[in-house]
């Protein structure tokens, strides 16, 4: 596998961050992969004061904890056994100008976007419209139920997070229906969790799905990297379904996440004294999802961002350069959701021209 010395460093400072960290996002957008030679040199404090003091100087009180962090994990960071232990994995990792129409996605996540990601399967399955599901991991039959009907329902792709419960239910009848179904990781790509989900793994890269994690191999699943995780889910689907899920379950931090990146969010609602559905039926009280009814027939609405493309287009926005200055979204943006909304039916004329 032929790696450039820019993507070599960029799966260094992504070995050294935590996923989600703004402050290591700043750095990186600052500097790049020059961040590591910044670090060997021992002048990583001064020109990342300097950088921050211009621009950021809100991020600069967490400067000396995240320098020490990168300093105690850069001398045990070795890339050449990550990247073998990635290929034994039948993994690569994937950049963002590799895939730019996928990472306009991500982009939405701002200054939380991933460095890169580590995909076993089709990368190309990122690509396509699909929704994100998810939900408990200790739901009722009913929920169990109402995740495949879901599935069934909107004939999508299926986003999810690949645990037992509500996300099995999704993968597993996105692949009865021959589509194909993505599980981002909460770990290394090698440290595919749970365990007694493995078969599923395997059956979804062989049928034009994909693994996908952006932590390097090695890396433990731990409880902050699946709350972390929760925005890859949330970014990559162009909607976000929650099934099933307690008053405190991880779904409603999807959701958020959701939310912020412009995705319409889906809630199935329950009984009042159904504590299966508290999560789903508070998310709907406040506002942060709005009510799915299995049983109607109905269409998925085209997300935040698409409207907002819609809207330039009638506003006689007509070139991606245009409504990228109307809409506000970047221009790799609005070339992503042209695609997007093509593909749901709401043909746009633009000229390709920029």
């Amino acid at each position: 596998m032929y790696l450039s010395k820019d993507q070599e460093d960029t799966i260094i400072w992504s070995a050294l961050s935590e996923p989600g960290d703004a402050l290591a996002y700043l750095i990186f957008l600052f500097r790049g992969p020059q961040a590591i030679t910044d670090i060997k040199s021992g002048r990583a404090m001064k020109i990342w004061s300097k950088a921050l003091e211009d621009s950021a100087p809100e991020y600069l009180p967490g400067l000396p904890a995240m320098l020490e962090r990168v300093n105690l994990r850069l001398p045990k960071v070795q890339l050449g056994i990550l990247v073998e232990r990635a290929i034994r994995w039948n993994a690569r990792p994937v950049f963002p100008e590799e895939h730019k129409d996928l990472w306009s996605r991500f982009a939405d996540l701002e200054l939380h976007q991933p460095y890169l990601l580590w995909v076993a399967g089709d990368v190309t399955s990122l690509e396509q419209t699909s929704v994100s599901i998810v939900g408990t991991r200790n739901p009722s039959e009913k929920g169990l139920q109402n995740s495949r009907k879901l599935v069934k329902q909107l004939g999508l792709p299926v986003v999810s997070g690949g645990a037992k419960g509500i996300d099995a239910a999704a993968h597993q009848t996105a692949l009865d229906l021959g589509m194909p179904t993505v599980a981002f990781m909460a770990g290394g790509i090698d440290r595919a969790y749970p365990q007694e989900n493995w078969d599923l793994f395997h059956k979804m890269v062989r049928s034009s799905g994909a693994l996908v994690s952006e932590l390097v191999p090695f890396t433990a699943p731990s409880r902050f990297r699946f709350l972390q995780r929760n925005r890859l889910i949330a970014a990559a689907g162009n909607s976000t379904f929650v099934v099933e899920a307690g008053f405190r379950s991880g779904s409603k931090n999807t959701a958020s996440h959701a939310r912020a990146c412009g995705r319409e969010v889906f809630a199935i609602p329950g009984s009042f004294s159904d504590t299966y559905a508290q999560g789903c039926n508070a998310m709907i009280k406040e506002g942060l999802a709005k009510p799915w009814m299995l049983n109607a027939q109905v269409e998925v609405e085209e997300s935040m961002e698409a409207k907002r493309v819609l809207d330039a287009y009638r506003d006689g926005a007509r070139t991606p350069r245009e409504i990228a200055a109307e809409s506000g979204i970047s221009i790799a943006g609005v070339q992503r959701l042209l695609k997007e909304l093509k593909s749901l039916g709401d043909f746009i004329p633009v000229v390709t021209k920029l």
